[in-house]
């Protein structure tokens, strides 16, 4: 095919994924921020992110506000603005998808019931929420390769153990 065609359905895809998402995304920012200077700045830069990532993204819904929230992270961070960025998210425009609740939501209180160590919790986050492979999650925490897979498989073992302990098999029972 040619690159041209190519790169044209790639710039349409990303477009019609834009004008579904950016309103969404802008209304969460600035309800968080209350500028809507600061809104549009933070909003511009999380879909530079996406537009730069677009074609290795799968759950495009998931990856965005996985970016919003740490977009807005540091951009408290350079505020020296302390926000307690998980009940900051803990939102029903984020736990529901179609009228259903979010698995995140529910992996996350699971989380809570099992013993995990924040670097589980990050490894589970950056695999399971933002589709990072285990190599970059490796590179970013200093570990290897072989490392992050086991913490993740381990941490994903004890979630599934508790869902099982309460009669829950599969993740879309709870749907």
């Amino acid at each position: 095919m040619n690159q041209r065609v190519v790169k044209r359905k790639q710039v349409e895809e990303f477009s019609l994924a834009y004008m579904e998402y950016y309103p969404v995304i802008y209304s969460s920012v600035l309800s968080r921020i209350q500028r809507r200077v600061d809104a549009d700045d933070i909003c511009q830069e999380i879909f530079i992110i996406f537009f730069d990532k677009f074609e290795t993204i799968e759950n495009r819904r998931t990856w965005l506000y996985g970016t919003m929230k740490n977009v807005l992270y540091n951009h408290y961070r350079k505020k020296n603005m302390n926000v307690a960025l998980v009940d900051d998210f803990d939102d029903v425009g984020l736990t529901f998808t179609n009228g259903f609740r979010d698995t995140r939501i529910l992996i996350a209180e699971a989380m809570e019931k099992v013993e995990c160590t924040e670097d589980e919790r990050i490894i589970l986050e950056m695999v399971a929420t933002y589709n990072y492979t285990y190599t970059h999650v490796a590179e970013a925490l200093g570990l290897s390769r072989r490392q992050v897979e086991y913490r993740y498989a381990q941490v994903v073992k004890r979630i599934q153990d508790y869902f099982s302990q309460k009669g829950i098999k599969d993740i879309a029972q709870l749907l």
